[in-house]
């Protein structure tokens, strides 16, 4: 019960009251109710001799035994007041150790294993000063990371630890290289992913490696498409393609006898999906058939030949160049556009026979050199008959006398003393 409930003692007696006076009282020297009263003694009587005093109220001081100084003339003592117990308080339970948690994650983690093992110990030390709990946290870290710190020590004592960080490396390497279609740029080798049947295969991603590694395909350059409001298809695509890549091909591997005989040109272009995100891209390559793979490029630009080799490859490759423009349609379908494919064929025919005529060769190549001319000479005039041909098979006929005139063998020795490739491509890279 809080003080401030208590009971109410006797009223104070008033100033200049007697001890055998007050309000009830019969004015009896012994403090005694007189009868017929109401029983209720004084108050501020003096307890009778010889009887012990009870306890002081509040605030008051109670009657010593006899003769106890100051106990005479005191006002009886209360009964002491009886207070309520309060709730008592909860234990406060003792906190983690921090050491002891960070030295268990540790151990599990296993990334920095000593780490473990320290704060383990750290934490073993503040819970025993501290009375803090975690003590089987802390332990087990420890554990933990000592065997952790074990295998990394017979790990790196070992030389494992080297084979592991050149797997990783590699393997990142192989990641990185990693690439789509439109990261490919001009000297790119690269491999396709899945079978090795490349025609008609859609190709999103390839991977990029050094030339000198083994390869499936080379990009020789890339163009954009124009003049389309909307997707073609891709037979629509292909021709376009295949005339623009087989020029971008020769610029590129200007001596086509040099290129592996696995490897035939190869061009990507954008699928209906790549087109409505805006891909307008064709890039051109060498590829090789059957998943086979090389370990050299194919790369022979001008600034790879010497003067007469590049005048040499130049007069052939010219040539080429109109044959490989032929039109797609059968004769019947296009004469017009056949009989214009002979015309250009037999003007190239005369500049490249001029032009191996015009200089002087060194040694057995001005011989060589004079004949290539005649051969070149013959041939022109079989396409200027082939020009005039009025139906189907009178034009191929032509088409087949001019390509008899241009004999291999010439065209072997004149390589075999310019230094050049000698060994004669597959029909399908050359046309």
């Amino acid at each position: 019960m809080d003080p401030s409930q208590q009971q109410p003692g006797p009223e104070p007696r008033p100033e200049g009251a007697s001890p055998g006076s007050g309000p009830g009282s019969s004015g009896a020297p012994d403090g005694t109710a007189p009868a017929g009263g109401t029983g209720r003694p004084d108050p501020w009587a003096a307890p009778p001799e010889g009887a012990s005093p009870g306890p002081a109220g509040p605030g008051q001081p109670g009657y010593g035994p006899p003769g106890y100084p100051g106990a005479v003339g005191q006002h009886p003592a209360y009964q002491p007041f009886q207070q309520f117990p309060g709730y008592p308080m909860a234990p406060v339970a003792p906190s983690v150790n921090g050491f002891s948690i960070a030295s268990l994650i540790s151990g599990i983690v296993c990334c920095m294993p000593p780490l473990g093992l320290v704060l383990g110990v750290i934490g073993l030390r503040q819970i025993k000063r501290k009375g803090q709990r975690g003590k089987g946290m802390a332990i087990t870290g420890i554990a933990l990371s000592t065997v952790s710190t074990l295998l990394v020590t017979l790990f790196l004592a070992t030389g494992a630890a080297s084979d592991v960080w050149r797997e990783f490396e590699e393997a990142a390497d192989e990641v990185a290289s990693y690439k789509t279609v439109e990261d490919l740029r001009t000297g790119h080798c690269y491999n396709l992913p899945g079978s090795s049947d490349k025609d008609g295969e859609e190709v999103s991603e390839v991977r990029i490696v050094d030339c000198a590694e083994p390869h499936e395909a080379e990009v020789t350059g890339v163009f954009k498409l124009d003049g389309y409001d909307s997707y073609p298809g891709d037979k629509a695509l292909q021709p376009v393609a295949e005339r623009r890549c087989t020029a971008i091909d020769r610029a590129y591997a200007l001596d086509d006898w040099a290129i592996p005989p696995t490897m035939d040109r190869y061009f990507l272009t954008p699928t209906a999906e790549s087109w409505k995100l805006g891909d307008r891209r064709v890039t051109c390559s060498y590829a090789t058939e059957g998943g086979k793979k090389v370990k050299v490029s194919v790369r022979r630009e001008a600034a790879s030949f010497d003067q007469e080799q590049l005048a040499y490859l130049t007069a052939e490759n010219k040539v080429l160049a109109t044959i490989d423009v032929m039109p797609l349609e059968d004769f019947p379908e296009s004469a017009d556009g056949h009989r214009a494919w002979a015309r250009a064929t037999s003007a190239a025919l005369a500049e490249s026979s001029a032009a191996l005529k015009g200089r002087k060769w060194t040694g057995p190549v001005d011989g060589l050199a004079e004949k290539r001319a005649a051969e070149f000479t013959s041939a022109k005039a079989a396409w200027d008959l082939a020009a005039r041909a009025r139906d189907d098979e009178s034009f191929w006929l032509h088409v087949y006398d001019a390509d008899s005139a241009l004999k291999p063998e010439t065209e072997k020795s004149i390589r075999g003393h310019l230094k050049l490739a000698t060994t004669e491509p597959a029909e399908e890279t050359r046309t």
